[in-house]
């Protein structure tokens, strides 16, 4: 989980996208870049487009105006000039001279007029951009109110002019003077004094603008500069901002695992130590995996540990099955332990159960190869192959998964893992591969401490058995002796003694061979183990003499199965080579604590009453009585 943060690193977080999916916060980043990428480019586009909009009704409109108005007041000039030497004129020569020169200026002026009005009328983007922008300072009509007044007064000039120059020209001829003539040239110089009084107007006028457009430029370009500047501080903050936060909640996280990768192969790292999740993107999830995978090592690192302290290897079946229930989520599960002549397996966990409650056909535990794991050495999984195995009884309900546990090479036994494939509890196969590999896990490292154990075991088996017979040796018996009786004494209940002893079992040696005899030993330890249930136990005392111990009986059982030894002793056909002969044996019973609550004594007791079965003529059983026992003989 990702540690509480204050409300401003929430508000940082949120608009850096640090909790989005890294593809999402980066093509977010893209947008965010691109947004202020369309927002510069705006602020400059507007700022371009008011300057050039302004700047090309200056061009195009004020300057025509302004060129007019100049040179307009020039003309004027001009035909003031050559209107003084009209009224000195006396020659039709020097008429048509003056006149020719005021024609040309009005022409001039003229011609500047269709100039001005062909270059002043504004362009359809100008007229939308002085709509949009609301700040139209060319004051159109007043400019036209000009421009209509010079050409009036241009043109009253050019017929004064015509009307001057028919009068001259006709009193010139009658060699005569008019007050007519004199009053139109009084006309004619008031007319051009009116029109160079306009063109100055004008000219404030356009001044008056063109000023009004180079504060408007002037302004719209510091905005602009303090918009781009302003956006471009508070994107890089941003910009900024979002590459610490990023980078951190990707650098620090990831920086953790390789330093704890790197401190795993020396042996110094703590597994309980987490990697802070800084974001919930694939970064946090990878930090929490991680996590997640340091807390698994850590557990298998412990549960290692614990397994390697285990008296028996009960105890590590028993951890096994408890890691499974508890750390991987499998609850139906066997193990089975295959047999040291890898012919038998057995299921040793859980420990209660009985063959029909197997998921597999019970032949199995007598031929381990009809174990398909067992067999092949490899994973079975109905997973991948639905009935895969044919000893598997419950196909339709479930799947099953028999994980090998190989041991020096061979299966040495079979995790079990069972899983619904029906209903509420049934999971999917993702899941359940999961699972099974988090077992496999538990499983690989329970393996090597299996082996050890079970080593031990054989090692300490070869200690307490005897080698020809594979029954216990009186080295077992003195090491359990003390759990014997303390389970007897708490059990309130009696350990039935019997001493057993081959008759003229020299006689087979002498008469047949020592390897006959073997064989005699051999074929009268089975019987014995045929007789007496599988809590019982037989040990090998010594030489042809054996001592069953018959746990939890009643006073007095002990004679029955005493006899039924007896008897099947006695029965059974032994062969050398050709030659068929049978054995009887002899029985000395004491009881425990009934005749003594000293253990090794009731075995002397025991031995006792064997003494008095072949002083008595052998092939028979005798209970111990404490007339058969002095102090002098112990």
């Amino acid at each position: 989980m990702i540690n509480k943060q204050n409300p401003l690193k929430k508000v940082i977080r949120f608009i850096t996208f640090t909790d989005l999916p890294i593809r999402k916060k980066f093509i977010l980043f893209a947008f965010g870049v691109l947004f202020w990428f369309v927002m510069l480019t705006g602020a400059s586009f507007h700022a371009l487009i008011d300057v050039n909009v302004k700047t090309t009704q200056l061009v195009n409109t004020l300057l025509p105006y302004k060129n007019l108005a100049h040179e307009t007041l020039q003309h004027a000039h001009e035909i003031s000039h050559w209107t003084v030497k009209l009224k000195e004129i006396s020659s039709i020569d020097q008429l048509h001279l003056n006149l020719t020169q005021l024609n040309r200026n009005i022409d001039h002026i003229y011609d500047n007029l269709r100039y001005v009005n062909s270059r002043t009328s504004a362009s359809p983007i100008n007229l939308l951009w002085s709509r949009m922008t609301g700040l139209d300072w060319l004051d159109n009509e007043a400019n036209e109110k000009y421009v209509k007044t010079i050409t009036a007064n241009t043109r009253e000039l050019s017929n004064i002019l015509d009307n001057i120059s028919s009068d001259k020209e006709r009193l010139l001829q009658k060699n005569q003077n008019s007050s007519a003539l004199n009053n139109a040239i009084a006309k004619f110089t008031a007319t051009r004094k009116l029109l160079e009084t306009d063109c100055n107007d004008f000219l404030k006028v356009i001044d008056r603008q063109s000023a009004n457009y180079s504060a408007t430029i002037t302004t719209t370009t510091k905005y602009a500069f303090w918009i781009i500047l302003i956006v471009l501080i508070f994107a890089t903050g941003l910009l900024a901002i979002f590459t610490f936060w990023i980078s951190a909640s990707i650098v620090k996280p990831v920086n953790s695992m390789i330093e704890k990768i790197h401190t795993l192969a020396t042996g110094n790292v703590d597994l309980t130590d987490k990697i802070e999740i800084c974001s919930d993107d694939e970064i946090g999830a990878m930090s929490a995996e991680f996590n997640e995978l340091m807390d698994t090592v850590h557990g298998m690192t412990v549960y290692k540990h614990v397994i390697e302290e285990d008296s028996t290897i009960e105890d590590v079946y028993s951890r096994m099955g408890e890691a499974f229930h508890t750390n991987v989520g499998i609850d139906t599960y066997r193990i089975y332990e295959v047999s040291s002549d890898f012919k038998t397996m057995k299921s040793v966990f859980p420990f209660s159960i009985s063959e029909n409650e197997l998921d597999c056909d019970a032949d199995i535990l007598n031929s381990c190869d009809l174990c398909r794991a067992v067999k092949t050495g490899h994973e079975i999984s109905s997973l991948t192959y639905d009935r895969v195995c044919k000893q598997f009884k419950h196909d339709q309900e479930k799947c099953h998964v028999c994980i090998p546990m190989i041991i020096g090479g061979q299966a040495g036994g079979v995790v079990q893992l069972t899983f619904d494939k029906t209903g509420e509890n049934a999971d999917s196969r993702a899941k359940i591969e999961q699972r099974v590999a988090k077992a496999e896990a538990y499983i690989k490292q329970s393996l090597s401490v299996i082996e050890a154990k079970r080593l031990m075991e054989t090692l300490r088996d070869s200690t307490l058995r005897d080698p020809m017979t594979g029954l216990l040796n009186r080295r077992f018996l003195q090491d359990q002796a003390a759990y014997i009786i303390s389970g007897t004494i708490r059990r309130k209940k009696n350990v039935a003694m019997l001493m057993c002893d081959i008759d003229y079992f020299k006689q087979v040696n002498d008469k047949y061979g020592h390897d006959a005899g073997d064989a005699v030993l051999i074929e009268t330890t089975k019987s014995l183990s045929d007789s007496v249930r599988d809590t019982d136990i037989v040990v090998r005392f010594g030489g042809e003499e054996f001592l069953i111990l018959l746990v939890d009986v009643e006073p007095g059982d002990a004679i029955a199965v005493a006899e039924k030894i007896r008897e099947n002793v006695a029965e059974k056909i032994f062969t050398v080579g050709a030659e068929k002969f049978h054995k009887t044996i002899s029985i000395g019973i004491s009881e425990f604590p009934k005749d003594t609550d000293a253990f090794w004594q009731s075995i002397k007791y025991a031995d006792v009453a064997l003494y008095q079965a072949k002083e008595g003529g052998r092939n028979q059983v005798v209970q111990f009585e404490p007339s058969m026992w002095s102090e002098d003989q112990f």
